[in-house]
């Protein structure tokens, strides 16, 4: 339910550089490849075996031909096929250059970490480097290295921090300040993560940490601070470039964690495991309604959506602590299932909400099960309609509701809140969520939550035997 080693040995930078051996060489080789073997085929390209180094911790990118003298890189997989193979074009590449990398050699740094250094490796090399780089370029290529680590697991050696931010052009712009002069900062955080004294990015927007909260492993959680505008290096300011805001190492010193619930490997049973039977029941029925299955990125509406709407509700009703009767809680239920039949497209559409309704009466859908009166139909109706209309819209259609007592408009307003929320939640598939715009409380404790549900294959549990 979270990222792989793999995408973080992807994104990632080696932690130890150990010399090659007989023994690694002998352990790790799957077709019988030898250390002499590949000391010979570096040898006939002029490469010395004594400048490889490995990482015993990595699966796949953790062993390099490191002339870190010369800036000559290449990534050797210890396979014979590979390295007779396609390694020929990296091991002819470094002969070619008969010395110095020749963008080393120009001091075209930006070139140079992206195209020769290999990203494992950019941490340790640009640690070897950096007072070389002019001190108005050293922060433009550190962070273009930064950005490019998504685990830098504290390989960020302190002094190259301090130089590099320190030498960072002055901000031109600044997050907006609350009343008293100090700015809010958000970080997304996971077990890998440095602490919050000690990191360096964080970002303006909540939505942004939340992001990364959710696909940085385990024990997930967004740290909030405050800051003075002295604190901050640099500001990226739109939501692409993740509103990040770089700070001075070690400012740090008042944080708080948002009160989310973890998505951890004991509390996601926990939620789930009393509300499976429900999930399955009436997942069952969302598949047989005709939503389509999401095939790519941009398809965000389909059947998976449908379910994670699904289970958030049912997990909502179970664990919540609102107290809602039966007939309440299969509106809620009757919304997660039908509030996108309607919808034909992936823009956004005030209207699909009353084309579902519509279709509803046409097709004079009715879900098994569901023992509601003709009024609940009504106002579980109204909710889709107004699902995706601003709140005081909606909220202003119920209370006009003539038909509805004031009672009744009260509970008919707070299912909606509940029903905005659950399908709210799911927009942590596209980044839209923020989190400080739900509407109920429980709802607030759920974001990681939703972010794991995402990583989840929701059509296989319908079938499973429990």
């Amino acid at each position: 339910m979270r990222n792989s080693k793999l995408v973080q040995e992807v994104r990632g930078v080696m932690t130890r550089f150990e010399p090659l051996t007989p023994e690694f060489v002998a352990a790790t080789a799957e077709d019988g490849l030898t250390y002499e073997e590949v000391a010979d085929i570096l040898a006939a390209h002029g490469l010395d075996i004594g400048k490889v180094v490995c990482d015993p911790t990595r699966k796949v990118f953790g062993v390099y031909y490191a002339n870190y003298e010369l800036g000559q890189y290449a990534t050797l997989v210890l396979q014979r096929d590979y390295l007779q193979g396609i390694g020929q074009t990296e091991f002819r590449k470094l002969e070619s250059y008969g010395g110095i990398c020749p963008n080393l050699l120009k001091n075209d740094w930006k070139n140079y970490y992206f195209l020769d250094v290999p990203l494992p490796m950019a941490i340790y090399d640009f640690g070897q480097r950096y007072r070389d780089i002019p001190r108005d370029q050293v922060f433009s290529v550190w962070h273009r290295i930064y950005k490019r680590i998504d685990y830098g697991t504290g390989m960020w050696p302190t002094e190259v921090i301090d130089y590099v931010l320190r030498n960072a052009p002055a901000p031109a712009k600044l997050p907006d300040a609350d009343s008293d002069g100090l700015i809010t900062i958000y970080r997304g955080m996971g077990e890998l993560s440095q602490p919050p004294e000690r990191a360096i990015s964080w970002s303006s927007h909540p939505g942004n940490a939340l992001w990364f909260a959710i696909r940085s492993g385990q024990e997930s959680r967004v740290a909030v601070a405050r800051v003075k505008p002295e604190q901050i290096v640099a500001y990226f300011v739109t939501f692409a470039d993740e509103n990040e805001v770089l700070v001075l190492p070690g400012t740090i010193q008042n944080y708080r964690f948002e009160r989310m619930i973890p998505a951890s490997a004991t509390t996601v049973p926990m939620l789930v495991a009393p509300v499976l039977l429900d999930y399955q029941r009436y997942g069952r029925m969302a598949r047989n309604l005709g939503y389509l299955l999401e095939r790519n990125p941009f398809q965000v509406h389909g059947l998976s959506h449908i379910l994670r709407v699904l289970l958030l509700t049912l997990i909502y009703t179970q664990h919540s602590g609102d107290t809602l009767s039966e007939a309440n809680r299969q509106i809620l239920i009757y919304f997660a299932l039908l509030h996108d039949i309607g919808r034909t497209n992936e823009d956004c559409d005030d209207r699909h909400g009353e084309q579902s309704v519509a279709l509803i009466q046409q097709k004079n859908i009715r879900l098994p099960g569901m023992r509601l009166s003709r009024k609940e139909y009504q106002i579980a109706h109204m909710i889709i309609v107004n699902h995706c209309l601003d709140d005081a819209v909606g909220e202003a259609a119920f209370m006009a509701a003539s038909w509805l007592s004031l009672k009744e408009k009260a509970r008919a307003i707070h299912l909606f809140r509940i029903c905005k929320d659950m399908d709210g939640l799911d927009r942590v598939r596209f980044n839209g969520l923020d989190y400080r715009l739900l509407r109920t409380e429980y709802a607030k404790q759920l974001p990681l939550i939703a972010g794991c549900l995402l990583e989840e294959d929701m059509l296989a549990v319908l079938d499973a035997e429990l």
